[in-house]
């Protein structure tokens, strides 16, 4: 059956859509995590874009886990004839001890077996596979526990925590570690003197090491084809599985990240934007401003509706993007300026809904033909254009200000909603700071830049990794059977669901570096200049008076109050603010600096 195609989607080639597809090889947590989110819950549509496109994820995670699969299989076969070498070789020693004619039973053999024979295994408690086994078992452990320290730092865990776990994790690994190289040893041992009577206890663990030695190799093969920093602007990524589950969910998904339109739920409705910045606000009524002839201020221009509004402010954002093109290689040059609807949930992803008017926004399809998905272009348009001035609870239009800096590993995102019912305008803008992604993933590329090795390089690389390697891809496999990846195929009726994650805040971390602070802080100020700016224009554009804005403007540095103009009176900020006020003719329009904490 051939595969589903991707299309391209404008963050089909960044940074982080790369790093992410190199992730689900590199972690099978992360890997199964987006198999689950975009599979198993095929009622949740996908959240915003940030900077990823979701499809190529996917596909780079199906096609591991069918490679993870087919490992297991292989490994699992090995086992088995390993384990079973074993009981006939502890059947075949029973016999010749008790006779041909002596009834040699499984419990005789599995007593036999668990108590240990010494003419079966040389003085060794377990036979070879169970000894083996351990080897393996106490590798993997030690590999595993040696990452428990970087985990925690990369989920934003304090310092204290952080450092416990590192040294938690270094205890067991060094635990885990002595207690496989005493098997191992032990193992080799009784190997090298002539103790098995046959080559098998050399053969299976020879046979497990080429079994892992092709699953990485298979890994490394895909890294370098299609994920390495020379390959991955050409590459034609791999395709989706074939089938109609798998056409409706590349549908489904390219709609949503292509539509300005998300379904939110009540306590997290920006999911995937980060950590949240310091919110600002201002009310101020609108005051119209006289004219000498008498004509109504806003006889040419209508009165100032959030749309006028939001139009206002877009030019100046748009004049930023254009400059810093012209002057110079900041990343405002490739700010992204958009409008974008915040619907609350209920609606499933492939329900037909009819467009309606003002009073009555959208409503439930009964056969109708001309419904449309709550995706559909047609549906996102009727959106913006009803709920821009409307200030509805539920539905809520926003200008979206993005920037993505160092390579998309820093993702700005500033939120812009204006309301201007009842003669007062009310501004509201809501900052977010997505982290880098996880730096574990960020090293594909000094991993892939050693690529290829020599065939003793491999060898070595191959005999000191295949335990380990063999038991995290059977239990990775182990947990990819157990989940519910092709529940699509059911026939039960999905209950319809809203974004809980995004993959791309899944692979991201919270510390940033101190240039990247920087940086982060730069473009939310410089923004929220731009649209101070366009407010400003749109009150002068409809005659409104500027004056009691300026007063409003809220500049928050470290929880400081900038006010344009003032002549009297203190101000103070902060849980312990003290302000007090002496007449010292101090002149209009100085900063009144707050006094105590912030």
């Amino acid at each position: 059956m051939p595969g589903v195609s991707l299309p391209e989607h404008r963050y089909s080639r960044t940074e982080a859509t790369r790093l992410l597809c190199a992730g689900v090889y590199l972690d099978a947590g992360f890997r199964r995590r987006v198999i689950e989110e975009l599979v198993d819950h095929r009622e949740r549509p996908v959240a915003p874009p940030n900077g990823v496109d979701v499809l190529p994820v996917l596909s780079h995670a199906l096609r591991a886990v069918g490679q993870e699969v087919r490992t297991a299989r292989l490994l699992l076969a090995v086992w088995a004839g390993f384990l079973l070498s074993d009981v006939l070789m502890c059947w075949d020693s029973l016999s010749d001890r008790w006779g041909v004619d002596a009834d040699v039973g499984s419990a005789d053999v599995l007593t036999a077996l668990l108590q240990g024979d010494d003419r079966l295994t040389g003085g060794m408690p377990l036979p070879w596979s169970l000894l083996y086994a351990l080897v393996a078992l106490g590798l993997w452990l030690a590999h595993r526990a040696g990452g428990k320290g970087a985990v925690a730092r990369a989920a934003g865990l304090p310092d204290p925590v952080a450092k416990a776990a590192d040294g938690a994790g270094s205890l067991l690994t060094w635990a885990a570690t002595g207690f496989a190289l005493f098997y191992w040893y032990w193992y080799l041992s009784c190997l090298l003197a002539g103790e098995a009577q046959t080559p098998y206890p050399a053969l299976f663990p020879l046979a497990l090491t080429l079994v892992a030695w092709a699953h990485q190799s298979a890994q490394r093969r895909s890294l370098c084809r299609w994920l390495s920093r020379w390959t991955f602007a050409d590459a034609r990524q791999p395709d989706l599985p074939g089938g109609p589950l798998f056409e409706d969910l590349r549908d489904d998904i390219r709609r949503e990240q292509e539509a300005f339109l998300t379904l939110y739920d009540d306590d997290s409705p920006f999911v995937g934007l980060g950590d949240r910045g310091t919110p600002w606000s201002f009310a101020m009524e609108l005051r119209e401003r006289p004219r000498p002839d008498g004509a109504l201020p806003h006889q040419n221009t209508g009165p100032l509706t959030a749309h006028a509004a939001l139009a206002m402010i877009e030019p100046q954002l748009t004049g930023l993007r254009e400059s810093a093109a012209r002057t110079g290689k900041d990343r405002l040059r490739d700010l992204e300026i958009d409008r974008i609807v915040y619907l609350p949930g209920g609606v499933a992803r492939d329900e037909e809904l009819e467009i309606g008017g003002a009073a009555a926004p959208v409503t439930r399809s009964t056969g109708h033909r001309g419904g449309l998905p709550v995706h559909d272009p047609a549906q996102v348009a009727a959106h913006l254009r009803e709920a821009v001035d409307e200030g509805g609870e539920g539905r809520r239009v926003f200008l979206r200000v993005r920037v993505g800096a160092w390579h998309e590993q820093i993702v700005v995102t500033v939120l812009v909603r204006v309301h201007t019912q009842g003669r007062m305008l009310v501004l509201e803008v809501e900052p977010y700071v997505l982290g880098p992604v996880r730096k574990d993933f960020r090293a594909v590329d000094t991993f892939v830049d050693r690529l290829p090795e020599t065939w003793p390089r491999a060898a070595l690389r191959a005999l000191r990794h295949a335990p380990a390697v063999g038991v995290g891809t059977g239990i990775a496999a182990l947990g990819t059977l157990r989940g519910t990846r092709f529940t699509g195929w059911s026939d039960r009726e999905p209950i319809p669901d809203v974004p809980r994650a995004s993959l791309r805040a899944l692979a991201a971390t919270r510390q940033l570096t101190v240039f990247q602070r920087m940086d982060a802080t730069r473009y939310v100020k410089t923004v929220q200049e731009r649209i101070v700016g366009g407010v400003r224009e749109a009150l002068k554009a409809h005659g409104y008076r500027t004056e009691e804005f300026e007063q409003h403007v809220y500049q928050l540095s470290g929880g400081s109050v900038f006010i344009g103009a003032m002549s009297g009176g203190a101000v103070a900020t902060g849980s312990n603010g003290r302000a007090t006020h002496t007449h010292q003719g101090t002149a209009p329009g100085n900063a009144a600096a707050p006094q105590g904490g912030a």
